[in-house]
């Protein structure tokens, strides 16, 4: 255990001397600016940065990246994304109304090719290439198939309109409706998917218009703001000067060395300032509370309650903020 930890008056270590020593020997990694593409997180980046733009405009003197130009691109962005998306769901429907008349043009076909069989015989022959069944009468399946079937049926019953059966809607006439709906759902499809494609296009162009106000924000803003100014988080950015948040705590172990004493360890965690050590006890407290800061990665915790179960655990800091807490360790008290 280390030797050179100071303790707080709860009787747990605080980080001492040796904190600057491993901020000096140890390379900082600053905060990056949360700016990525994706649409759901430029959103909402937009809008914090038009809050700040609101709040700072005039002290911090904005001059390119004002309230009404973030709102400006905000807007496209929200418009173009709301147009692609409503494209689809139209394309979505134009889709599922295609593969239904694909199917029902399939069982007309079918029906059709029964009733012929008939007349031409159950097995290909060169008679049946007027049905547009040519080199076999297999059913097809693709749209583009079946209305080049329907245009042979049709043509086939135009020249032999005793064969056509009313009672089953197999006449050259229905079959002519038939490819006629078949052609209008495929063109439908080909339009809807034509809008979609053109639609996302402009959506992404503005996202990317977003992304580089953003990036033309925090330019213009490091030129009116120290990097460690907390005004950037007016404008939901990091504070450029901040350090990187430091990694979780690994290899976290602790051991009781007496009946209400915990000894325990961890490995360094990159970019850890120091380390902050929680604990909860079971049936008391509702959430962790912090007991100690060691700048140093072994720490003892005097005092605990006798006769407790208690979760323990660690987290790192350093100045850009705290990392999420390491795995619990549980400790029971004599």
């Amino acid at each position: 255990m280390s030797a050179r930890a100071d303790k707080s008056e709860d009787g747990s270590q605080k980080h001492g001397s040796r904190t600057t020593q491993l901020v000096n020997k140890r390379k900082i990694k600053h905060m990056k600016q949360p700016l990525i593409k994706q649409i759901p997180v430029l959103i909402p980046a937009g809008n914090k940065a038009i809050h700040g733009s609101t709040l700072h405009r005039v002290l911090l003197g904005i001059l390119h990246n004002t309230p009404e130009n973030i709102a400006a691109d905000l807007n496209g962005l929200i418009s173009s994304r709301d147009n692609y998306e409503l494209a689809r769901l139209s394309f979505t429907t134009t889709r599922s109304t295609l593969i239904a008349k694909t199917q029902m043009s399939r069982e007309t076909i079918r029906i059709a090719r029964d009733i012929v069989k008939q007349y031409l015989g159950n097995e290909y022959n060169i008679n049946w290439d007027i049905t547009g069944m040519v080199g076999s009468i297999a059913l097809p399946t693709s749209p583009e198939e079946l209305s080049n079937v329907a245009l042979g049926f049709k043509a086939y019953f135009t020249a032999h309109p005793e064969h056509e059966n009313v009672p089953l809607q197999i006449t050259a006439a229905k079959l002519q409706i038939l490819y006629d709906d078949l052609v209008a759902a495929e063109n439908a499809v080909l339009t809807d998917q034509e809008t979609v494609d053109t639609l996302r296009i402009v959506r992404d162009e503005k996202a990317d218009r977003l992304y580089k106000r953003l990036r033309s924000c925090v330019d213009e803003l490091n030129l009116l703001m120290g990097p460690l100014d907390p005004r950037w988080k007016s404008f939901g950015f990091n504070l450029p000067g901040a350090e990187e948040t430091p990694d979780v705590p690994t290899n976290f172990a602790a051991v009781l060395i007496g009946p209400t004493t915990s000894a325990m360890k961890w490995d360094a965690a990159a970019r850890a300032t120091y380390y902050r050590v929680w604990k909860r006890v079971i049936g008391v407290d509702a959430e962790p509370v912090a007991v100690g800061s060691p700048g140093d990665i072994d720490f003892n915790l005097e005092n605990l309650p006798a006769g407790s179960t208690i979760e323990i655990y660690v987290s790192a800091v350093n100045n850009g903020g705290e990392s999420q807490l390491s795995e619990k360790i549980t400790i029971v008290t004599h």
